[in-house]
């Protein structure tokens, strides 16, 4: 049977049943895997315990479990690509070799099945008919979540869990019932979907007691979430809007591989640092960090990558072009070069920019940013070293920060040799950051990814600024 198989594990709080559930799956597992483990915002070490174990690990804010587990299922179905996805939590574990066998054969006969363990059996025991095997699963109305499969077919059909429950109760039930719904899992009874018919499994695991992060009153009221939301359509994504979705893909992607942090060793000392842009926020902190502000000239505008490179290429001509210029949001936006002039117009609040505005500014315009110009080409001739520093957002009102992965790569190479063309004396770095795991042999750039959603205060924001330069060592000479 040919296929991929994802093993991922949910945890909150409880890292020191975690390394024992991580060890079990490592040592009874027999079949390649990829593995995750999805922190829910964990306050006791976990990431920490995780990251010395060598395990992925995706984090993020302490979101419940329908959030926790869809983490796990992205993760494995949409970047890793596996066929057959098992979810174990964190009080759950394998102690047979060989365990996962009979879970990937009955995920590919049902789509999806889950774990009855024997405790259940003995004190709940509400099973129609069955074995517990793959060929003759338990068949019972009830729902837990020891452990789950999934197949991503099955997936691609139902979707994630609904990020509308809150913290705990009724996300799972919710989810296998919509399994049921597309045939997939057992028995879908339709006027009476709450007393389907699941399939289980029974051996090759076990569970170990512990304490709810729930309470009956989330319970009950998930429970009217989930009466309100029963007869909606099968598939669900894993958020709900686009800041959900702005902050679940960054959460994927801290965990994908990306720009490697320099080695340690001596800290990297510049005479200068300028920022070329992405938005005024870089200079922001470049002066929060190191206490001293670059240059302010990419403060005043907003320019694509191909625009800066062309900036530099061509002396900065275009750069006020009065050519097809036009209202965009607060700012105004030159057709010819891509231009977003949002920082250096004089208005009142309130008052929208306007063609008018711009040109009745211009000569105090030019005479400023010749002046920010020469500024730059001052440091550049009188340092031995600066670091330029670019980064990936330069889309005006644009609330993502990071760039996304499987979208066209600029061409880094361009800017660094039309700064080295400007500056043919110079030894000069280009720090090129947020733009996800782009990378180039070229020892003159360096690639870098904060650490912060792409929605978040923008104290936050400087604030992951600020953590990126001290990875990096970067320093300042005095």
């Amino acid at each position: 049977m040919a296929g991929t198989l994802g093993i991922g594990i949910i945890t909150y709080n409880r890292k020191d049943t975690l390394r024992g559930v991580v060890d079990s799956i490592l040592r009874h597992t027999s079949t390649d895997f990829e593995f995750v483990v999805a922190d829910d915002g964990s306050t006791d070490g976990t990431p920490d315990l995780l990251r010395q174990l060598n395990v992925p690990c995706i984090t993020g804010r302490n979101k419940g479990i329908s959030w926790n587990r869809n983490r796990i299922l992205w993760y494995l179905k949409e970047e890793k690509r596996c066929d057959w996805i098992i979810i174990l939590e964190d009080d759950c574990f394998p102690t047979v070799f060989g365990w996962e066998r009979p879970w990937i054969d009955a995920i590919e006969r049902y789509g999806h099945v889950n774990f009855m363990p024997e405790l259940t059996i003995e004190i709940d025991n509400d099973i129609s008919s069955g074995r517990g095997t793959p060929e003759d699963p338990f068949i019972a109305p009830m729902h837990q979540a020891f452990c789950i499969g999934y197949h991503a077919k099955a997936l691609s059909y139902v979707g994630y869990l609904d990020t509308r429950f809150e913290k705990y109760g009724e996300e799972h039930v919710e989810h296998t019932q919509r399994f049921l719904r597309a045939g997939y899992g057992g028995l879908s009874q339709h006027l009476s979907p709450e007393r389907g018919q699941l399939f289980y499994l029974r051996g090759g695991l076990d569970t170990l007691p512990s304490h709810s992060h729930g309470s009956h009153e989330l319970a009950m009221r998930n429970k009217t979430i989930h009466d309100a939301i029963r007869h909606e359509p099968l598939y669900r994504h894993p958020w709900r809007n686009d800041e959900e979705m702005f902050e679940f893909r960054e959460e994927i992607a801290r965990v994908l591989p990306g720009p490697a942090p320099e080695p340690e060793g001596e800290p990297q000392l510049f005479d200068s640092i300028i920022s070329l842009g992405g938005d005024e926020l870089v200079n922001q902190a470049i002066r929060n960090h190191f206490g001293r502000p670059g240059p302010g000239l990419f403060d005043q505008f907003i320019a694509p990558f191909h625009t800066l490179v062309s900036l530099f290429r061509h002396d900065f001509s275009g750069l006020l072009s009065t050519n097809c210029l036009y209202g965009y949001h607060d700012a105004l936006r030159c057709r010819d070069t891509l231009l977003i002039y949002h920082n250096c117009l004089e208005k009142q609040p309130g008052e929208h920019a306007s063609v008018e505005m711009f040109h009745a500014q211009l000569p105090l315009l030019r005479h400023r940013f010749h002046t920010m110009i020469q500024e730059i080409d001052s440091l550049c001739h009188r340092s031995r070293r600066v670091l330029f520093v670019r980064s990936w957002r330069d889309g005006f009102l644009y609330a993502g920060q990071h760039r996304p992965a499987h979208v066209a790569s600029v061409d880094f190479q361009a800017l660094v040799d039309a700064l080295a063309a400007r500056y043919p004396s110079l030894d000069f770095r280009v720090m090129f950051v947020n733009f996800g795991k782009a990378h180039a042999t070229d020892s003159r750039m360096m690639f870098a990814n904060t650490d912060t959603p792409d929605t978040c205060p923008r104290d936050e924001e400087l604030a992951g600024w600020s953590r990126l330069f001290s990875t990096y060592r970067i320093g300042l000479h005095t």
